[in-house]
C-alpha cells in the first residue's frame, strides 16, 4: 500500500470566513492535509510559521498589516510550498502563472483546491525567493509587454524573459522551450498551458506539438502541406486548420 505524503499546513488570511471555508474544504476532502494552525495577519503568520515549521502555507495577499509578500520577505528561508489565495484581477492571475506559483481565487471552490493539491505534489520546494521576486515584478509592472516567467523543471526553475522564447514544442505532459541563444529546457507544463499564457505576447499555435513566436518566423514554405522556417533555420509543420490564420498573422506582422 502506497503511503500518502502528508502536509503540515497553515492558513494565513485576515478574513475569518475565508479561513473557515478553506479549512472546511481541506479537512473534509484531503486526508493528506493536516491543518496545524491559522493566523489572521502578517505578524501572527510569522509567529505561526516559525513555531510549527509547516510544509504548506495557504497565504492571502492583502492583509490588514501588510501583504503575503512582505511576510515571505521577513523569513530567512522559505522551506515550504506556498499557495496564494486572491481576489485579484485577470492580470494578477497571469502574474501567478508567469511565476509558476499556485493560487486559488476567492470565493474558494473545491474543484480549484483539488487541482491545486494535485499540482503541488509535483513541485519541489526550491528557489521560492526567486519565484516571489518574479511574481512581484510581474504584478507591479505597468505593462504586460516584457514579463518574466519561471519555467518549472524537474529540479527547480529557470527564470527567463518571455521575449527570449523562440518556440515551444509539446512532449506529452511536458514542453521543451527553445530560446534565442540556441539553448532549450524541458518544462513540466503542457503546451496548452503555454498557449494560454503566451498568446497575448505574439505566440501562435501552428500544430498540436508546436507553438511559435511570430516575430521569430523567417518565412513560410508551401512544401509538404505547409512549413514555417524559424530564424534559426528550424522548419516546423503547419496543421491545415491553422494555415489561413497563420498567413494572415504573418502578413499583419510585416505591415
Amino acid at each position: 500500500m502506497l503511503s500518502i505524503q502528508m502536509y503540515h499546513t497553515v492558513i494565513i488570511d485576515d478574513d475569518q470566513l475565508a479561513r473557515h471555508v478553506l479549512r472546511r474544504i481541506l479537512e473534509q476532502n484531503f486526508e493528506e492535509i493536516d491543518i496545524v494552525g491559522e493566523a489572521d495577519s502578517v505578524a501572527s503568520g510569522l509567529v505561526l510559521i516559525n513555531e510549527v515549521e509547516p510544509d504548506l502555507v495557504f497565504l492571502d495577499i492583502e492583509m490588514s498589516d501588510g501583504t503575503g509578500f512582505s511576510l515571505l520577505e521577513k523569513l530567512q528561508n522559505v522551506e515550504f510550498k506556498v499557495v496564494f489565495t486572491t481576489s485579484s484581477s485577470d492580470y494578477a492571475i497571469k502574474a501567478f502563472k508567469y511565476s509558476a506559483f499556485d493560487y486559488i481565487v476567492k470565493p474558494v471552490l473545491i474543484e480549484n483546491v483539488r487541482s491545486t493539491i494535485n499540482r503541488i505534489n509535483e513541485i519541489p520546494v526550491l528557489h521560492e525567493k526567486k519565484r516571489i521576486e518574479v511574481l512581484k515584478s510581474n504584478l507591479t509592472q505597468a505593462k504586460e509587454d516584457d514579463p518574466t516567467i519561471a519555467l518549472p523543471e524537474i529540479n527547480g526553475f529557470t527564470i527567463v524573459k518571455v521575449k527570449d522564447i523562440v518556440r515551444c514544442e509539446g512532449e506529452r505532459n511536458y514542453s521543451r522551450i527553445f530560446f534565442d541563444n540556441g539553448t532549450s529546457v524541458l518544462v513540466s507544463r503542457t503546451l496548452l498551458d503555454f498557449d494560454n499564457l503566451l498568446v497575448a505576447h505574439g505566440f501562435f499555435r501552428i500544430h498540436r506539438s508546436h507553438l511559435i513566436s511570430l516575430k521569430n518566423v523567417n518565412r513560410y514554405l508551401k512544401t509538404d502541406g505547409g512549413l514555417v522556417e524559424m530564424r534559426d533555420k528550424t522548419q516546423l509543420p503547419v496543421s491545415p486548420k491553422y494555415k489561413d490564420e497563420l498567413l494572415t498573422r504573418l502578413l499583419y506582422n510585416r505591415l
